[in-house]
């Protein structure tokens, strides 16, 4: 088995990532034009953790069911979670912060005491594949 989950986006989110490039490339550019001493210096970190971390989260937030593995990537951050080690699998609306840019969610408790939350946009399809790998529902 080998399938990509794309995360579902709520608007809030989408908003929240789509304006913080644009305020981010706003305030760059403002900086660049202003006769600041070292502006280079502040604008390219504004631009790389202003533009590119939201847009990365916003355009690569998967879930990957490969063989006996699940791997979750939000961004530049990964997780790799071997199938065997799910112990639970559980509906939330938890607002913690986890990869997932939805608050409909799913709970994944892995490993000794580990757990992560997803938001796959075709959820009951995500556990139907989960369920085929032997992992029980909640």
């Amino acid at each position: 088995m080998n399938r990509i989950y794309r995360s579902k986006v709520d608007t809030w989110i989408g908003i929240i990532l789509g304006g913080v490039p644009l305020a981010s490339l706003f305030a760059a550019w403002q900086l660049i034009h202003a006769p600041v001493p070292g502006r280079w210096l502040l604008a390219v970190p504004i631009l790389l953790l202003g533009v590119c971390l939201p847009l990365s989260l916003l355009l690569f937030t998967t879930y990957r069911i490969k063989d006996a593995l699940l791997k979750i990537r939000s961004g530049f951050f990964t997780w790799d979670i071997p199938i065997h080690t799910i112990s639970k699998v559980e509906e939330t609306n938890d607002p913690v912060s986890s990869p997932a840019l939805s608050r409909d969610r799913i709970r994944i408790e892995y490993g000794p005491a580990k757990s992560v939350a997803i938001s796959p946009l075709k959820k009951d399809d995500f556990l139907r594949d989960l369920h085929h790998l032997g992992v029980p529902r909640a």
